[in-house]
């Protein structure tokens, strides 16, 4: 299997993971979940295209699907994108 073409969801190991900066304009390389070092507010695109945000969101994981996390509302650090 060519692990760049792995899909993983929710259930399986992730394979992939890259630092994330908060950008209003610019998708994440991939749709991710995310690992938040610190926590915080934390605003984003999901897939779909829906603009959300999730308040003072513990540090840990942010189960989910992310394709973009805005740098204006967010608040939480050190972000990491697991794909």
């Amino acid at each position: 299997m060519n692990p760049t073409s792995k899909q993983g969801g929710l259930d399986q190991p992730f394979w992939f993971g890259a630092p994330v900066v908060p950008d209003d304009d610019t998708d994440l390389p991939q749709a991710s979940t995310l690992y938040l070092g610190q926590g915080g507010d934390i605003c984003g695109i999901t897939r779909g295209g829906t603009e959300v945000t999730l308040k003072n969101h513990p540090t840990g994981y942010v189960l989910g699907v992310f394709a973009r996390v805005k740098a204006s509302g967010t608040t939480a650090a050190d972000i990491v994108a697991l794909w």
